[in-house]
């Protein structure tokens, strides 16, 4: 069970990552950049449903941040879960 947890934890973060540089790569790159069609490929699928939900204030897209405190969230409470088990 350990390699899941080990899995679960390095997939979030890896995700995280995705998104946070979903929301800096279109103030550095130009539209229509391999790098920044890739991640936006990864990440609107996951982010599209968020944003049905939740929509610009202002001309900002908090759907991004919206996620990444969600995935906070899960991996907090998978840390939890795995320590209380561990404890057992």
């Amino acid at each position: 069970m350990e390699w899941l947890y080990t899995f679960v934890l390095y997939l979030l973060q890896g995700m995280r990552l995705f998104l946070v540089l979903s929301v800096l790569l279109p103030m550095i790159l130009p539209v229509g950049n391999a790098l920044r069609d890739g991640i936006d490929r990864i990440t609107e699928p996951i982010l599209r449903p968020f944003r049905k939900f939740i929509k610009p204030i202002g001309g900002f897209d908090l759907s991004p941040l919206v996620l990444l405190l969600l995935m906070y969230l899960i991996e907090e409470v998978i840390r939890h879960l795995h320590g209380t088990m561990l404890l057992k």
